[in-house]
């Protein structure tokens, strides 16, 4: 019998992600995140790691915004750069939001809850799904790479032909550009990690990157509908 991880990715995904699932890298990856869940503390919450595929499907992604690792500092979501309803805004997301007023003019909701924009088709993602908590990219290196390089390729040769832009922010998530290959339909957009803006007093390149303004200007000109941000 195969073993299906709808439930835990969508079905979408599972088509592509199953054999993953199935991998000895994976079930390396689970045991040792076993360990972090019963004995420390390590975010999100075991049930929101794969949030992410869940709230955007494969079909219905329509921007990509790819960071490093979650937060550390207990407010991750499963949702890259998404605080939920708390309170504290991480100075990543306080940036964001900035670069959004600059770009678009104003923002859709003031407050750290990004499940709107994965719900009209922006899949947030980090290039490693979990992290100890107060330990930043202390799964790096755990087969989460591996893992993340399968979902790019699935979104790269998906069966939709619906336009994709893709925002990559910081080196990290630039060392996955060589996975899009579909210049036709798809628009890569890089800059800095918006973290880099708090060490660099506002000068490190991500304000001023325009990247949401340019991600509705393609999909506006391919047919699409603009992202409320």
């Amino acid at each position: 019998m195969v073993t299906t991880y709808e439930h835990v990715v969508g079905k979408e995904w599972a088509k592509h992600l199953d054999a993953e699932f199935d991998s000895k890298y994976m079930q390396a990856l689970q045991e040792k995140l076993g360990v972090c869940y019963t004995f420390g503390t390590t975010y999100p919450a075991r049930k929101n790691i794969f949030r992410a595929y869940r709230d955007t499907s494969l079909l219905n992604a329509r921007v990509l915004i790819l960071g490093q690792d979650p937060y550390h500092d207990g407010v991750a979501t499963g949702l890259a750069f998404d605080v939920g309803d708390s309170p504290k805004i991480n100075p990543s997301l306080r940036n964001i939001q900035k670069e959004i007023k600059g770009s678009v003019g104003r923002l859709h909701k003031e407050n750290g809850n990004l499940s709107h924009w994965a719900e009209q088709g922006v899949l947030l993602l980090n290039t490693i799904l979990t992290v100890d908590a107060g330990s930043p990219k202390s799964h790096h290196g755990w087969g989460w790479e591996k893992f993340i390089a399968a979902s790019l390729n699935a979104l790269n040769f998906r069966e939709s032909q619906a336009p994709l832009v893709i925002m990559l922010w910081g080196k990290a998530a630039q060392e996955y550009e060589h996975f899009f290959t579909m210049p036709s339909n798809q628009l890569v957009l890089k800059a800095p990690h918006p973290a880099a803006e708090v060490y660099a007093g506002g000068k490190a390149g991500y304000f001023g990157s325009g990247h949401f303004q340019k991600a509705n200007n393609f999909l506006v000109q391919h047919g699409a509908e603009p992202i409320n941000w």
